[in-house]
């Protein structure tokens, strides 16, 4: 078997090989954008669980400590006293009730910095994110710059069909094998990554779901707060 013999036998096999890169690749590509939908999809739950949770059910609890604590006011100024250690009495649970609600408050500012910090972590990891998509784009642009010449050489250039030879074939050949088999392995450690993110995906999806129903039944529980304090301030006002 001559080099040109051999060389349309390596190309036959070689479409083989191709053909389950191929399936391999194009899998992996709907995978990825899977996987992206889903954490997509997550993100929104996120940011939805997080406006429901910090911007709904905080803000209608701390509207009922701040109605715990006039209707505390309220009862404390309709007593009258009729003696000093009773105004003592009156104005020391003043103060008390002054001072539990700025602890409270305290402790709040502190866990919301915790939250804060946290979330300005976040934000720099996708600044990072971002910074990495944005090579990526650029990957692909000088990718495609690349290419725009491979093709113009193919039809006037020095790699123009009539100048190929049965060596430089060879040469050509034994370098796709190469290829071939380089991308046939990150296809395959691609495959396992795409499904552990997935898998993440999936868990976090559950957790989310789970999250959201917490959410709702901490509503509820902030509402029966608001029935009872509202049923206080009508005794009170009696």
């Amino acid at each position: 078997m001559n080099q040109t013999e051999l060389n349309k036998a390596n190309l036959t096999e070689d479409q083989t090989t191709l053909f389950k890169i191929d399936s391999e690749v194009m899998t992996n590509k709907a995978l990825v954008y899977t996987s992206r939908a889903m954490i997509e999809e997550n993100r929104l739950m996120i940011l939805s669980n997080y406006a429901a949770s910090f911007m709904g059910n905080r803000q209608l609890a701390n509207q009922n400590t701040d109605d715990i604590f006039k209707n505390r006011e309220l009862i404390l100024n309709r007593y009258d006293c009729q003696s000093d250690v009773e105004e003592n009495f009156i104005q020391a649970q003043k103060n008390r009730a002054r001072l539990d609600y700025l602890a409270h408050r305290s402790k709040l500012n502190t866990l919301v910095l915790d939250v804060s910090e946290k979330m300005a972590a976040i934000n720099t990891q996708l600044i990072e994110i971002n910074k990495q998509i944005m090579a990526a784009n650029e990957n692909i642009v000088e990718f495609n710059s690349e290419h725009i010449t491979t093709n113009l050489d193919l039809i006037e250039g020095d790699n123009s069909p009539e100048k190929a030879t049965t060596k430089t074939n060879a040469v050509l050949i034994a370098q796709n094998k190469k290829a071939m088999h380089d991308v046939m392995a990150s296809a395959q450690s691609n495959r396992a990554r795409m499904n552990s993110v997935i898998s993440s995906s999936l868990d976090n999806s559950d957790a989310l779901i789970e999250n959201k129903s917490e959410i709702a039944e901490r509503r509820e529980s902030i509402m029966n707060n608001r029935g009872a304090l509202l049923a206080n301030k009508n005794r009170i006002l009696r």
